[in-house]
């Protein structure tokens, strides 16, 4: 049975003033370091040890920028300005998590699109291969991001990825032109 959160004897969050929840830390070089343990990616911090994870800011514009580390209990401890900001081992740990979070193969030919029921059907050439997958209303899970990328989301939280639209092929183009 689930607890009503106003009901005494239920988990509270400790309070925190406006000005801890908009005070913003800045993990740096410097202050902050990263290794793995157990296969999970650990932040040391101000004297303590947390498993985190990582997360663009800015998903679809700024890829290595504004890196928000959060910890187990999705509370940030504190953002990246820039992976660049790190170096050798730190700087690869954090690298790969952003690319296994971020997963997205690169499209390079569309094949085939067909609809149905709201849904659109599509098979596609990857650099990883063929792949298909479905999406639901396209025209709100085609997104263009800066220039002339286009991610799409599927319906199983897949993205994939056209780095160029317009450097695709006519025929790929044609098949994906509907949605843009």
């Amino acid at each position: 049975m689930e607890r009503n959160p106003m009901e005494k004897g239920a988990h509270k969050r400790p309070a925190r003033s406006l000005a801890d929840i908009s005070k913003t830390v800045y993990l740096t070089k410097d202050n902050a370091s990263f290794f793995m343990k157990n296969g999970f990616l650990h932040l040391r911090f101000e004297e303590r040890e947390e498993r985190v994870q990582v997360l663009r800011a800015f998903p679809f514009e700024l890829e290595w920028e504004f890196l928000s580390i959060l910890n187990e209990s999705e509370e940030e401890l504190g953002l990246i300005r820039n992976l660049d900001d790190f170096e050798g081992e730190a700087r690869e740990l954090l690298k790969a998590e952003i690319e296994r979070r971020y997963y997205s193969p690169i499209l390079t030919k569309i094949l085939k699109v067909k609809e149905k029921y709201g849904f659109s059907y599509w098979k596609a050439e990857s650099r990883e291969g063929e792949v298909e997958f479905t999406l639901r209303d396209a025209h709100r899970n085609i997104l263009r991001a800066e220039g002339n990328r286009v991610i799409l989301l599927d319906v199983n939280g897949n993205r994939f990825q056209i780095p160029d639209v317009t450097a695709l092929d006519r025929r790929s183009y044609q098949k994906i032109e509907l949605y843009l």
